[in-house]
Parts: C-alpha cells; sequence; structure tokens
C-alpha cells in the first residue's frame, strides 16, 4: 500500500479552538490506513493546485491548513468555510476525527 503522510491544523468556530492533527499511514491500524490512502487518492490534489485561501470573516467559520504529503510530492493548501472544495471535505472530516490508536 501506498505511504501517505498528512498534517491538519484547523482552527475558528464559535469557540476560537485550534487542533492539530498529523497522520501517517505506515503507523495507522490497518482499517484507518486503507481508509486515509483511499480518500488522498481520490482527491485530485493536483487539481485544486496549491491554495492559499483568504480567511473570510466570522467568529464560527473554520480555517483549515492541510498539508499532504504523497509519492514524493507535498501539496499544501489553506482553506475557509464555506469555501472548502467539495472534494476535499472527506478527507478533511477523516483527519479532524482522526485519533491515533482510536481511529475515525
Amino acid at each position: 500500500m501506498e505511504r501517505v503522510r498528512a498534517e491538519l491544523r484547523r482552527s475558528g468556530g464559535f469557540a476560537g479552538l485550534t487542533s492539530h492533527v498529523r497522520a501517517d499511514s505506515a503507523t495507522m491500524a490497518p482499517a484507518d490506513a486503507v481508509r486515509f490512502v483511499q480518500l488522498v487518492q481520490k482527491t485530485d490534489l493536483s487539481r485544486l493546485g496549491t491554495r492559499t485561501g483568504t480567511r473570510p470573516h466570522g467568529a464560527d467559520l473554520m480555517h483549515y491548513e492541510l498539508t499532504v504529503e504523497r509519492g514524493g510530492q507535498t501539496w499544501h493548501g489553506t482553506f475557509s468555510d464555506p469555501d472548502i472544495p467539495a472534494e476535499l471535505r472527506p478527507l478533511l472530516q477523516f483527519l479532524t476525527h482522526y485519533s491515533p490508536g482510536t481511529g475515525p
């Protein structure tokens, strides 16, 4: 199976909380690793390009900074609600709920 790594920083929301997640398919439980790799494969990061979105104003909007390493390539993008590409949402949801040892 292909090795994929990602780092997600999420901030904002009504409470202004920040979270940070690092995921590596080589160290995940097998079922989580399969799901993670599938989500990255389904997301056409090259089509999204390296993006840095503007951060809209609003106390309850979430802001995401995502870095993905796959096949020797690194992709980085910054997005804010509600302007997150639909194809990226499942990967962000997986990473947001992922906790090493417990899964999403």
